[in-house]
């Protein structure tokens, strides 16, 4: 796998210098921020969605926003991103300006709007996210080399589950039982603090990055046709994304309603736990995936994510039997989130990593919204969660069938011709 990233490299024009450990954290600083807002949108937003409707279609709906936001959003971000470059570098003005603007309207919510209104400002403040998040992912291709990838994005990963982590202890341990505003002030505050941290912590160098022509939208169209194993690739991230978004809006529901002796707020603390085992996984995931294979260990990862999702539906009516289930998936859950992004720059062109990148996340988005609603409404037809993880279940075996058929020494082949 090392020489076929080196000659794919070397094909494609200035490599950038490995990074050091005080790099990878200077690049990760902004997944702390991020991470903050992922719990705060899959696990407190979904509760106070609840003190405005009953409706459990309509929450998985609004709790997902933020994907019907990305399948608009970033397949032209990520195409824009790849052909910038600015005095403050290519990928970072996009997260520098929006993440401020994402905290500012975050206190908007905090004070509790009419029900139409909050919405209207929650598509605003997605928009907005979703204009930074893709640029800075791809921001890994432009100061990491190949080889090195997965391992930045292991700590990236890292880092954002300690934020996911913090939020989801704060809340469910003492800021939601006061006052729920408390946590927008908290997820508000980490997006400006971190992200400035990575903006001014991390360079772009020019000599590195490759900036593309702008393309006519038939260009885009035969790039993207004639790229196989990328097409293959947004077929596994659909399924996957729509297995994981069609319980993550339903999981502190689930616990609190299902699972007997636990409250709304130690169910927000409870996935703590997931978010604890994807935290320790993160870096022997990625430093395991950079020095055998990202497609065997992210295969591996979604069938104990699916494996851990259908038991938890069929099996988990107590703690101690749902406990281990959490850590099965937590660990599933590493696998996906630290190597999906390394997995697909093996097989596209560095000079359209964000273009391909802002597919990726349409194409994941779409399964997204579409499955949130769909559990929703599962639930609301059997009155019950379960429904929603054996659909979680499924998926992620799916996607991890699917998978098999991606073959990234192919797509290099192709590249380096």
């Amino acid at each position: 796998m090392k020489e076929d990233i080196e000659q794919k490299e070397k094909a494609q024009g200035g490599t950038p210098e490995r990074l050091k450990v005080g790099g990878m954290f200077a690049y990760g600083a902004a997944s702390v921020g991020m991470g903050l807002f992922y719990a705060f949108n899959n696990f407190s937003l979904p509760l106070f969605y609840r003190t405005y409707t009953s409706s459990d279609a309509l929450i998985g709906l609004l709790a997902n926003t933020r994907s019907f936001m990305s399948a608009i959003v970033q397949p032209f971000v990520g195409a824009w991103s790849d052909r910038t470059w600015t005095k403050m570098g290519r990928r970072k003005p996009f997260f520098a300006f929006s993440m401020p603007l994402v905290a500012v309207l975050l206190l908007w919510c905090a004070a509790r709007p009419p029900f139409g209104v909050l919405i209207a400002v929650q598509l605003i403040l997605t928009f907005l996210f979703n204009v930074g998040v893709d640029p800075y992912t791809a921001l890994i291709s432009d100061i990491a080399p190949e080889n090195q990838r997965s391992t930045v994005n292991s700590v990236a990963t890292m880092l954002q589950v300690l934020g996911q982590l913090v939020l989801a202890l704060a809340s469910g341990l003492f800021l939601w039982s006061r006052n729920p505003s408390y946590v927008f002030w908290l997820v508000a505050a980490g997006l400006v603090v971190f992200t400035t941290i990575t903006v001014f912590g991390v360079h772009e160098k020019r000599e590195n990055i490759q900036i593309r022509e702008k393309l006519s939208l038939k260009q885009h169209l035969q790039l993207v046709a004639k790229n196989k194993e990328a097409q293959k690739f947004f077929i596994v991230q659909f399924l996957l994304w729509f297995g994981v978004n069609a319980a993550t809006p339903f999981l502190t529901l689930f616990v609190s309603t299902e699972i007997e002796g636990v409250s709304p707020a130690l169910a927000q603390a409870l996935a703590a736990i997931l978010l604890g085992s994807t935290a320790i996984f993160a870096v022997p995931v990625g430093i395991i995936a950079d020095k055998t294979s990202r497609k065997l260990i992210l295969s591996i990862g979604l069938g104990l994510f699916g494996l851990g999702a259908l038991a938890a539906g069929l099996f988990a009516y107590s703690l101690p039997v749902l406990i281990p289930l959490i850590i099965i998936i937590g660990i599933g859950n590493t696998a996906h989130t630290v190597l999906s992004y390394p997995l697909l720059s093996e097989l596209v062109p560095n000079e359209n990593v964000g273009e391909f990148w802002g597919l990726n996340t349409f194409f994941a988005s779409i399964g997204a919204l579409v499955s949130s609603t769909l559990a929703g409404a599962l639930a609301d037809f059997f009155g019950t969660y379960r429904a929603v993880f054996v659909l979680t279940g499924i998926c992620m075996i799916a996607a991890m069938v699917a998978l098999q058929s991606v073959e990234p020494k192919k797509a290099q082949a192709t590249v380096t011709t």
